[in-house]
């Protein structure tokens, strides 16, 4: 099974300047397709799923979603959203009922499967977003450790 692809930021093989650039015309398509609108709920997102879709549509900063990951976003909210009511349900009535497991921790261990794969899918983990792009270490500009070692940079 080959290795899921990396962007260009993120790989940490040495490459040639043709294969970045091959690999830079590649991500170039990422964005050539429509982006999700969010102004508009779709008409399979729960009711209650709104809330989620809103906050995560702040989040999502620059990654590549387009129209084509819809799907999956909406099952991404639609299943936190059962996630959170079937742990509230839970909650109150007790993970053993009448000495028996209560079929609601079942349930959340359904829910908590497909969350973690639709987040993984969109990148909203940490490891998926790594294989998306590496983050930007800030510099210090006035580093007094640098300064003390002799750093050229500071």
């Amino acid at each position: 099974m080959a290795r899921p692809k990396k962007l260009l930021d993120a790989a940490t093989k040495n490459l040639t300047i043709e294969e970045k650039e091959a690999k830079l015309e590649e991500e170039k398509a990422l964005y050539n397709y429509e982006r999700i609108n969010f102004k508009n709920y779709p008409t399979a997102l729960l009711k209650q799923a709104k809330k989620e879709w809103d906050r995560i549509a702040k989040i999502l900063g620059e990654l590549p979603l387009s129209e084509l990951d819809q799907q999956t976003l909406i099952r991404y909210c639609n299943y936190s959203y059962l996630y959170a009511q079937a742990t509230a349900d839970l909650t109150l009535e007790g993970s053993v009922i009448e000495g028996r497991a209560n079929p609601l921790v079942n349930i959340m261990n359904s829910y908590s499967k497909e969350l973690k794969a639709a987040t993984s899918e969109l990148g909203l983990t940490i490891n998926s977003r790594l294989r998306i792009t590496t983050p930007k270490s800030e510099a210090i500009d006035d580093d007094p450790f640098a300064k003390m070692f002799g750093d050229a940079n500071a």
